[in-house]
């Protein structure tokens, strides 16, 4: 099956039929054996949104934050104290939730056409919007002790991310 690669100057994955050699830096951005990338911009200060859009092909997806060193090998987001994440999935039957410290809440909303993922470091909020609808489907408080990375999962499928990270 084809890699998916990410280059700092696109904001989609593109299909790859070969596995590239990867520096150190670079193999930390993935977490083992998951489909989990993390971000290469650490976010420790001020506010941050992003937004994810999945394409047609998709049938499971995770998106949020996580500090960088927090995911073990074979680690999901939202199933440790130092991840949160929106999950999405269409496998058999739609279903949206929210995910942190290996408690999931269930969503009773329709799965987004895109998602928006605000981030205030500094107040410890975390959001999860539907853009299109321009309603809140999730929001998570706490208080970011360490600095966080944009953290991505997608299983069978692709997505598009919008950011305004430098």
């Amino acid at each position: 099956s084809p890699y998916r690669l990410f280059s700092p100057f696109s904001r989609d994955s593109t299909p790859s039929p070969h596995k590239m050699a990867e520096s150190r830096v670079r193999r930390e951005r993935f977490a083992g054996e998951s489909y989990t990338v993390l971000g290469d911009q650490d976010m420790n200060k001020g506010c941050y949104y992003w937004e994810l859009r999945p394409l047609n092909d998709w049938k499971s997806l995770s998106v949020g934050v996580a500090y960088r060193g927090n995911l073990g090998r074979f680690d999901q987001l939202g199933k440790s104290a130092g991840s949160w994440c929106l999950f999405a999935s269409q496998w058999l039957q739609s279903s949206l939730a929210a995910k942190h410290n290996n408690r999931a809440k269930a969503l009773d909303w329709q799965l987004p056409q895109r998602i928006g993922i605000y981030c205030d470091y500094d107040h410890g909020d975390l959001l999860f919007v539907d853009v299109d609808r321009l309603c809140l489907l999730h929001s998570f408080k706490t208080k970011f002790v360490q600095p966080l990375v944009p953290a991505f999962t997608v299983w069978c499928g692709s997505i598009t991310i919008a950011t305004g990270l430098q």
